[in-house]
């Protein structure tokens, strides 16, 4: 079942949907330190949902892929629910157990959106 899952993060990293940026929106920018991912998340957000959501940046397949599956999650929900949400809901997205340090390759797409909804 994992190469399923890994199949699909190589998939999503060479082809993600979610590449670009919202013009116009909200937007912030977050660095994993530990290995050079580096990501900015730009977002337009009315009435407390976020409408639409893209990232840009660049990094390791983990991240990359991780973050355009979130893009996909984001769409329609709440602020409220997007702060609630856990890096243990990213790794069920990704579906493969992952070492401590590709969690935080995994997780820097939740805690850049966190940090720009944070700033508003």
């Amino acid at each position: 079942m994992d190469d399923l899952y890994r199949q699909i993060i190589i998939d999503r990293y060479k082809n993600p949907i979610n590449r670009g940026k919202v013009i116009g929106g909200k937007n912030a920018v977050k660095a994993n330190l530990s290995c050079g991912d580096k990501l900015e998340i730009s977002a337009k957000i009315k009435n407390e949902i976020i409408e639409e959501v893209k990232f840009e940046g660049g990094g390791c397949a983990v991240s990359m892929a991780a973050v355009d599956m979130l893009c996909d999650k984001l769409k329609g929900m709440k602020i409220g629910e997007v702060m609630k949400m856990s890096g243990e809901e990213i790794e069920e997205m990704i579906g493969m157990d992952l070492t401590y340090s590709r969690k935080k390759c995994a997780y820097l797409g939740l805690e850049t959106v966190k940090k720009m909804i944070e700033s508003e």
